[in-house]
């Protein structure tokens, strides 16, 4: 075996697709004054210190230790996020590239303002952290005179005593008079049965539209209700339970096939099918290059021991010690093979164009050097100390590269 260090240079960069994210165009409506039944759960969110706003723990402790009822969990996270966050009229039609959640939640709560990514996403962040089951829905929507928004939008799922609501905190929070945006809570956004508000908001999935008969593109943009009699009931409760159990490039797969399936009639369809498939590509090449990492690191501690090797032990460490040496790296290598694992059967496409087989062969070469350090680790333990200096045939490490 050589004491050299073998060098990888195989890197692949993760790059996200440019995509439109999601961003409300807000509705310009006139305030009605309507009675607030949540107002009791209200007051005991508006009296929070600044302090404990600041981050989604905090919050999460307040409302856990003042409410016990989902329901107040969920109107306490929905009616603070409402009134807190600030609609961001400047970037309501940007386009953005996609953000990891937990970024996106923790700007937002640093600055109070956002479009409805921020207010989705701080929403299902915090009733998720509640203990409630939450999920962020994208889609698209449609104008008061019923023509449709050129651009995406996101509100949520909730799902609360066994049953599913849909919330949105953006459309709840105000409106918008002439480039300004003009807080308001409206509770019409809180705790819609899907029924309803399929007439303003349709999912990209039509999975999310929660519904036994889901409409397609066509039908919510013409506003006629698909005919039961036309097509087999959906149980959308066994197909998120079964979401609920997938792992994320299977629930990245299923929901892009629900996706086509339901027809990809608009520019806003077929981007978010394209976004789907590079969230999925972006996932395995994450994996790869964890396990690529891995199997660097794995080789960088064998490198360490090799030239302990050469020096023939020296300084002479403890045989328990001796005993260990080895289990970092060989920690290393498995993690590296596991994840090399779940890339799946045949490997994806992305994965595939990378050479992938490099990296198995190198894992697969740095385990047989390991193993041979290991059986002369395990030699050297069972002899005799006198004995043991017998064992290093040359400095050149002529034992471990037979």
């Amino acid at each position: 075996m050589s004491s050299g260090r073998l060098r990888i240079c195989l890197i692949i960069s993760p790059a996200l697709l440019l995509v439109s994210q999601p961003a409300l165009a807000q509705k310009k409506r006139p305030p009605t004054p309507v009675p607030n039944p949540y107002a009791a759960v209200d007051r005991k969110m508006a009296a929070l210190p600044d302090s404990t706003t600041r981050s989604v723990a905090s919050l999460a402790r307040y409302i856990n230790a003042t409410f016990t009822t989902e329901d107040d969990k969920a109107r306490a996270a929905f009616g603070w996020v409402a009134r807190s966050i600030r609609y961001d009229v400047a970037n309501r039609y940007n386009f953005f590239y996609a953000q990891v959640p937990a970024d996106l939640v923790h700007e937002t709560l640093a600055q109070r303002v956002g479009v409805c990514t921020n207010y989705a996403e701080l929403y299902c962040t915090l009733t998720k952290a509640s203990g409630l089951s939450s999920y962020v829905i994208t889609g698209g929507t449609k104008h008061r005179d019923g023509t449709p928004a050129a651009i995406g939008h996101a509100w949520c799922a909730t799902r609360l005593h066994g049953q599913w609501y849909l919330m949105d905190p953006t459309w709840a929070a105000g409106y918008v008079v002439e480039e300004t945006f003009v807080p308001r809570l409206d509770n019409s956004f809180y705790k819609v049965s899907p029924a309803v508000l399929i007439r303003t908001h349709l999912p990209f999935d039509p999975m999310w539209q929660l519904l036994t008969t889901p409409y397609t593109a066509q039908q919510f943009q013409q506003g006629k209700a698909p005919s039961v009699a036309a097509q087999p009931p959906f149980s959308f409760a066994d197909s998120v339970a079964a979401y609920e159990q997938q792992d994320l490039p299977t629930q990245l797969r299923a929901t892009r096939r629900r996706v086509e399936r339901n027809g990809v009639k608009n520019d806003l369809t077929f981007n978010q099918v394209l976004h789907l498939k590079q969230q999925e590509d972006n996932y395995f090449i994450s994996r790869y290059n964890e396990a690529l990492e891995a199997a660097n690191a794995g080789n960088e501690k064998l490198n360490t021991f090799i030239s302990y090797f050469n020096r023939q032990f020296q300084p002479p460490r403890p045989d328990a010690e001796l005993a260990s040496l080895l289990l970092p790296a060989q920690a290393d290598f498995m993690h590296a093979r596991a994840l090399l694992a779940s890339l799946g059967s045949p490997l994806p496409e992305v994965i595939r164009q990378a050479r992938s087989g490099q990296l198995l062969d190198f894992v697969q070469q740095c385990e047989s050097r390991l193993q041979e350090s290991q059986a002369f680790v395990a030699k050297y333990l069972q002899t005799r100390k006198l004995f043991r200096p017998l064992l290093f045939r040359g400095s050149g490490g002529e034992y471990l590269t037979r």
